[in-house]
């Protein structure tokens, strides 16, 4: 267990850069939209939510992928064994997000006391997440961002596996199991009821629930890709 926390330590020394970045660039759409709000005066009534966020999200993703696929050639020379590897970016990750959370629900409640920054502006806000105690908070701002810093690791993980052929493979078959549900689903009429399906399900549920069973998976398939894997 002590060398999957020195190899914690290593990763958030190579790292620093992946915790920096998604809240630079979070900061920056964060001014952004407060920029173009504020231009707005009263020009608008009720502000939708601003989509904004989704950055954080986003550069969680690639820099999960970048991380394995730099880090883990450079910990297979120090001789750390791929079962350290795997459990030592495992718990990197699960403290990452939940720093992250925790500092999006802050930002949720003050944009919420402040009315919107004073604009009626919803960038941390999602839709009812505000209606909801910190805890169930904690798990709908956390879940999907570990759930997107594990597609990275798992794109990374195949990366190191199978090299840019498994990538391109394996977003291909995504594809192809995505069209092929649409075409499906198209093709059977059953479009209302998918529709009708996301609205009976609770914010808690889409935003939770489901995305952690996302999470199991991905992290069996990480695994499996990396255990085979060499520099």
């Amino acid at each position: 267990m002590n060398r999957v926390f020195a190899i914690v330590r290593m990763q958030a020394a190579g790292r620093r850069d992946g915790l920096v970045w998604p809240l630079v660039i979070l900061g920056i759409a964060f001014a952004t939209n407060l920029v173009l709000f504020g231009s707005m005066g009263d020009e608008m009534g009720d502000r939708p939510v601003t989509g904004g966020l989704a950055s954080v999200y986003i550069t969680a993703l690639v820099f999960g992928a970048v991380a394995m696929a730099q880090q883990f050639p450079f910990a297979l020379g120090m001789s750390v064994t791929r079962r350290e590897f795997g459990a030592a970016i495992g718990l990197f990750t699960l403290a990452q997000t939940v720093i992250y959370a925790v500092l999006l629900v802050v930002l949720q409640a003050v944009e919420a006391a402040t009315g919107g920054w004073g604009l009626r502006m919803r960038f941390f806000g999602i839709g009812s997440l505000d209606t909801y105690g910190v805890p169930a908070q904690l798990l709908m701002y956390g879940v999907p961002l570990l759930l997107m810093s594990l597609i990275g690791i798992a794109l990374g993980a195949v990366y190191v596996r199978w090299r840019t052929n498994g990538v391109f493979g394996a977003i291909t078959a995504v594809m192809v199991v995505l069209g092929l549900t649409a075409a499906l689903i198209t093709r059977t009429g059953r479009w209302p009821a998918v529709g009708d399906w996301f609205l009976d399900q609770s914010a808690l549920s889409l935003f939770a629930g489901w995305p952690s069973l996302a999470v199991v998976l991905l992290t069996a398939l990480s695994w499996t890709a990396l255990r085979k894997a060499t520099a």
